[in-house]
């Protein structure tokens, strides 16, 4: 009856399919955008796109940090059964979005033609890149709204759905990318105009969202006004995604700007392709890690810690096996990667194969950095997100870059990257243990949570058979009096672990599929907390009616409901979770 992982694995598999489906969206849709537009325009076009980024990351930004702001700050939230505060954030972050958002719409005809001439250094490029951009910011806030959508929606059960924004979005914007370039005179107007209109479709998803009943989050706007001081907390929260996003725009201006004038448009072309690369290798690990900054949230709220360590373990595991397989790739075959790109420079064609083969070096450490980050800022730890994010992006990377690039060319941009990938993951390495070794981050190990909860009584598993059910009771019984705690307290927790057990055993499931129940019992001040976890159907026993009598053991919950002292619900993660509190005399 010892904890597994079962359940934390079943929701592991749940929620990687949609994640990896919706980056799978994002990533395709800017890596296939990319090659119509160096093929259906020029290379020159696939360039001016890279050296729009810094405007569109930086557009971006507030879709970011809200969006991932908010479903970190509710995750932790549900974890913790602030159901009414979490839907008031929502709102908040609605609002807040759409608003920042509009800014971008207003002064997109007076800005797109002075950032096209910062941005590029040839009359080409810039009548290239000018429409671009100013198509992309005054459609910001379809953008942003459905960047913030597909992430809370995917904390807030409903997985599919956020996963569909994105692919809705991006199959739109694919369909539109070829119309507009194949069948059209639009050019590059054409290419930001499919995307813009692409996310406003994807929008639409939040009609299915706000009329499914397995959300526990509910808009209301006046609430979110109410909630403004929130908004800080949502976008600390957000930090390390627009630190993240910061250093991408920093990066990319900095370099642009010095490839350009140092080696010229040409090789502008072999980094344009390297970047692409990132956004292959983003498109095979993103969704994989996303699963972290869904449910471990959740977890860290609910203090789960052996979830936890599960989850981020079989997340690495999966990581590491994509990343071999795209180091081996782009190893072996970079002749590939150029093609992709329809790269047309014959007289630099040996030296970009040369430099997508060293760019994949820095994939693996590439791939532990994103881990990092996205761990830390998902258990709160933002001030390691943000060093890790502000080392790679900028500390490290842009001396390197123009040293490597000063001493040996175009290929330096590729040996910087790999060195820098490396050298932000050990500093933060050294420097948490440094930290933790003086008292000032908690606990030992990468995760920084506790081997066990020091509140746990008792963590076990059963499977959803009546049988275990009943004898639930009994380890129970003994654990409490283990610990010291009064006979009749004890009692109390026993019943109520065994009549919700069988209840959940004999009604829960609607297959034959084996399936299990997490039970745990902790201590908080004077209270004791029971919580019962299971992936069956929605149940919610402190909501029913007396017409229910057939359909469960209302008669037990209702006994349950008259010896203890709090009874609460949650649905989160697709996962019933019952918390059953009982008073008692201070435990020894």
């Amino acid at each position: 009856m010892r904890r597994n992982d079962y359940l934390i694995k079943r929701k592991f598999n749940s929620y990687l399919v949609p994640g990896v489906l919706m980056v799978v969206a994002m990533q395709l849709g800017n890596i296939v955008d990319s090659i119509l537009v160096s093929n259906l325009i020029d290379i020159d076009g696939m360039t001016a796109i890279s050296l729009s980024l810094p405007v569109l990351y930086f557009t971006q930004i507030i879709g970011f940090a809200v969006g991932v702001g908010s479903a970190v700050t509710i995750s932790v939230m549900l974890g913790k059964r602030r159901i009414k505060e979490a839907s008031g954030t929502l709102s908040l972050s609605i609002i807040a979005d759409v608003g920042i958002s509009l800014i971008f719409t207003v002064i997109a005809p007076f800005a797109a033609s002075p950032l096209s001439q910062l941005l590029a250094q040839s009359p080409r490029l810039e009548e290239l890149l000018a429409p671009y951009i100013f198509v992309y910011m005054l459609g910001a806030p379809l953008l942003n709204l459905c960047i913030l959508v597909s992430n809370v929606i995917t904390v807030d059960n409903c997985p599919r759905l956020g996963a569909s924004c994105f692919i809705l979005a991006n199959i739109v914007n694919l369909v539109l990318d070829y119309l507009f370039l194949r069948c059209t005179d639009l050019g590059m107007y054409g290419a930001a105009l499919s995307t813009i209109i692409g996310y406003g479709v994807g929008n639409l998803v939040l009609i299915p969202y706000f009329l499914s009943k397995k959300r526990m989050l509910s808009l209301n706007l006046k609430q979110g006004f109410r909630q403004i001081r929130m908004l800080w907390t949502v976008i600390k929260a957000g930090f390390s995604q627009v630190s993240y996003l910061l250093m991408l725009i920093l990066q990319y201006f900095v370099l642009n700007t010095y490839i350009q004038s140092t080696l010229g448009a040409d090789h502008m072309a072999i980094y344009a392709v390297c970047m692409n690369s990132v956004e292959i290798v983003k498109l095979c690990i993103e969704g994989v890690i996303g699963v972290i900054q869904t449910i471990a949230g959740i977890l860290f709220g609910e203090k789960d810690y052996y979830g936890i360590r599960r989850l981020v373990r079989r997340t690495i595991i999966i990581v590491s096996g994509a990343v071999a397989v795209l180091m081996a790739i782009f190893i072996a075959f970079p002749d590939l990667i150029l093609r992709i790109f329809s790269f047309n420079k014959p007289a630099l064609y040996d030296v970009a194969a040369l430099c997508v083969r060293l760019f994949s070096i820095s994939f693996i450490f590439f791939a532990a950095n994103r881990i990092t980050q996205v761990y830390y800022q998902t258990t709160l730890k933002t001030s390691l997100s943000t060093l890790d994010t502000v080392l790679q992006g900028f500390v490290y990377l842009l001396p390197l870059s123009m040293l490597f690039i000063g001493t040996v060319g175009i290929a330096g941009v590729s040996i910087a990257a790999a060195l820098t990938e490396a050298l932000a993951f050990l500093t933060v390495w050294v420097w948490r243990m440094i930290r933790q070794k003086n008292g000032k981050l908690p606990q030992k190990g990468f995760l920084m949570i506790p081997d066990k909860d020091s509140d746990s009584l008792c963590d076990i598993t059963i499977k959803s058979t009546e049988q275990e059910a009943v004898a639930v009771s009994k380890q129970l019984i003994q654990c409490c009096e283990n610990n010291h705690i009064p006979p009749e307290t004890a009692g109390i927790i026993g019943v109520a672990a065994e009549e919700l057990a069988v209840n959940i055993a004999r009604y829960g499931y609607q297959t034959s599929k084996p399936s299990y129940i997490d039970i745990n019992l902790s201590k908080a001040d004077d209270k004791l907390l029971l919580r019962i976890r299971d992936d069956g159907v929605p149940f919610d026993p402190t909501a029913y009616s007396s017409d229910e009598e057939d359909e469960f053991l209302m008669s037990g919950i209702e006994m349950i409901r008259r010896i203890t002292q709090n009874l609460t619900y949650t649905r989160v993660i697709n996962m019933n979770n019952t918390v059953i509190e009982v008073a008692t005399v201070p435990i020894a």
